[in-house]
């Protein structure tokens, strides 16, 4: 499965298993289960999920396709999307110093108003900034 089919079957967890909410643990739960979901879908032999960062360090990333080089990570909720793309951005970076294989591009999918702020602004910057670096950052939608 390649990125667009990554994409669809994000959109597919995310219908099924995402319903707004103000609850936080409601939320969380939910946003737990559109990942696994996605996750088990798109998995295979060269798409890996829950990717360590670095030995001692605990973050992961949601997706690689090794056959490519990308990682994927997912922000269910729109909500503080910023942040995490943020976040995500830093993951990549740090993966790319411990691992011999490096990632060439990162897909950063949230809700489509997050998508929108993360799109412009500071966050089109850095997109901008690391693309004259040879890692490509897109964010998509769902």
């Amino acid at each position: 499965m390649q990125g667009s089919g990554i994409i669809e079957s994000a959109r597919l967890a995310y219908k099924q298993h995402w319903r707004s909410t103000s609850d936080e643990g409601t939320g969380d739960r939910q946003a737990s289960k559109v990942t696994k979901a996605w996750q088990q879908d798109v998995a295979s032999g060269d798409i890996q999920r829950e990717v360590s960062v670095g030995e001692g360090l605990n973050e992961k990333i949601d997706l690689i396709d090794h056959s490519i080089g990308v990682a994927y990570e997912m922000k269910v909720s729109g909500k503080n999307a910023d942040h995490e793309f943020y976040r995500d951005v830093f993951k990549v970076l740090i993966y790319n110093q411990h691992h011999a294989k490096k990632l060439k591009g990162l897909v950063f999918i949230t809700e489509r108003d997050g998508a929108g702020m993360v799109a412009r602004g500071l966050g089109r910057a850095v997109q901008e900034s690391l693309a004259r670096r040879k890692l490509d950052i897109t964010v998509r939608g769902i």
